[in-house]
């Protein structure tokens, strides 16, 4: 979703624009629906069987309320019966994601042309996707007291390596060094700050909205220690063949400077 929200904002035509704001709408619609399903998922483990779980997650109905397969009904009610609080969101962005859930219906079931949906879709500022989403998840979390991972940001780590990367999952201790390399104002190797900055940050809408938009102000990704070449680093754009360069490859020029810095240090190298 993030990808596809990004590149609609440097879209060079309408068709493509187009193509890339679909998109985004569709995957938005889809994560907040796999988002419930498997908190949902989570919350049955171990009450009922696999299948008795997957009825419910097909067919809309949860602890004997009324069979509905409707996914806005599945979105605002849900969360109350597994996190014991409703979400709380802008008084808007329930009827922002109704709208994104309808016309994910329209272009899937062919009910017009098409032609009338897309000039709603293109009409839309493709960060609106992207921010009612994770607000959503965002707030769940709130709910739920529990803390959100750092890729609702949309940033991902590289793991580089010599002639390919690989996006990959880190702790979000990993992420508060990263944004202190990055600038943000916080002791990341002490334990009782980086925790208090991640209950600040990463708890509600506020702040994710704080540190997103910090993130939308930088030019660059964290910055590569030449002695750590394959060290994983946190990435803005980490689906651009240029990223992919840049952060998820080690370069020969790069592997000579490490050596000789291992060398120089008398560590040896085999």
């Amino acid at each position: 979703m993030v990808r596809e929200a990004s590149e609609a904002q440097i879209a060079r035509t309408g068709f493509e624009r187009s193509h890339h704001m679909t998109a985004a709408l569709y995957f938005g619609v889809a994560a907040l629906e796999a988002f419930v399903n498997e908190h949902t998922r989570a919350y049955l483990r171990g009450q009922l069987s696999d299948e008795a779980i997957l009825d419910i997650l097909r067919y809309g109905k949860l602890r004997g309320g009324k069979k509905n397969d409707n996914l806005l009904t599945k979105l605002t009610e849900w969360p109350t019966i597994l996190t014991g609080q409703s979400i709380t969101v802008r008084s808007n962005s329930v009827g922002v994601i109704d709208r994104f859930i309808r016309i994910r219906g329209d272009l899937t079931h062919a009910k017009t042309n098409g032609m009338d949906l897309y000039r709603v879709v293109d009409a839309m500022a493709s960060t609106d996707i992207v921010d009612v989403v994770a607000e959503y998840i965002a707030q769940f979390h709130q709910a739920a007291g529990s803390q959100f991972p750092y890729w609702l940001w949309g940033w991902n780590y590289l793991n580089p390596q010599s002639t390919q990367y690989e996006i990959m999952l880190m702790n979000e201790q990993q992420f508060v060094h990263s944004m202190a390399a990055l600038g943000a104002s916080v002791a990341s190797f002490d334990p009782a700050a980086s925790r208090r900055w991640q209950v600040e940050h990463m708890s509600d809408y506020a702040g994710y909205r704080r540190i997103g938009d910090a993130l939308n102000t930088l030019d660059r990704c964290e910055p590569k220690h030449s002695a750590f070449i394959y060290q994983p680093k946190l990435c803005r754009r980490w689906w651009t063949t240029e990223h992919q360069a840049t952060c998820g490859h080690v370069s020969e020029d790069a592997l000579a400077q490490a050596l000789a810095a291992e060398r120089a240090a008398g560590q040896g190298v085999e």
